[in-house]
């Protein structure tokens, strides 16, 4: 049963990875870039080691890294003062990875669509705020892990022992944006991969953990 469900989930991992990469190699519309869309931002800056662990929360790096959408479950802490001036993530977000030991892990992104109240983003990614309201969150989520997007940011990353992303070059990059309709079946149909998916990951959890539980109990 168990191998059964990780089956499941690499198939629809690459179902979803082929589909995603398929749409977005021939998407039509509008020719745009991110400056054009929207305005970047930092993440967060001068903190030490002792200023994390408690506090108020904020994104990691492996937050980001790891998903389409930022988990709320994935957070950690850091002690902001009164007074601080700190950039703080809204709803609609794309965040993205800015510096890394290798250049295929610079630029990876997740968008978030939390509502959490001054959530701030760890200081090795920066975020995009978006004020027009051609993007669709939803879309743009899967918009920024295709093969396409992520070919085109691979050259923008600079260094020889580790990475940065060169974030004005980034910003003024053109892209292909599609209608809203659009980018909303677009979203709709990977969601749903999505969402089957991280179903079969549940499963799957529940299944190792009752595995665990009827082990022990043999030798009670």
């Amino acid at each position: 049963m168990g191998n059964f469900h990780f089956c499941k989930i690499i198939d629809f991992s690459s179902l979803i990875k082929g589909l995603s990469d398929n749409i977005h190699r021939d998407i039509k519309g509008e020719t745009v870039c991110f400056s054009g869309l929207g305005e970047a931002y930092s993440g967060l800056s001068g903190k030490s080691g002792d200023d994390f662990g408690d506090g108020e929360p904020f994104i990691t790096y492996m937050n980001v890294y790891q998903n389409t959408y930022i988990s709320e479950k994935d957070y950690e802490f850091v002690q902001i003062a009164p007074n601080e001036r700190q950039n703080c993530v809204q709803y609609g977000d794309a965040l993205f990875t800015l510096s890394s030991e290798t250049p295929e892990e610079v630029g990876i992104g997740a968008v978030y669509l939390g509502n959490t109240q001054k959530l701030y983003l760890n200081s090795f990614c920066f975020g995009i705020h978006f004020y027009d309201e051609r993007v669709l969150p939803q879309y743009l989520a899967h918009f920024i892990s295709s093969f396409s997007f992520r070919k085109a940011i691979y050259p923008l990353a600079q260094g020889s022992t580790r990475f940065n992303l060169q974030k004005n070059d980034f910003m003024k990059m053109k892209f292909v944006l599609p209608t809203l309709e659009e980018q909303e079946r677009i979203a709709k149909t990977l969601d749903a991969l999505h969402y089957c998916m991280a179903n079969e990951k549940s499963l799957l959890e529940q299944y190792i953990l009752l595995k665990r539980y009827l082990l022990s109990q043999m030798f009670i």
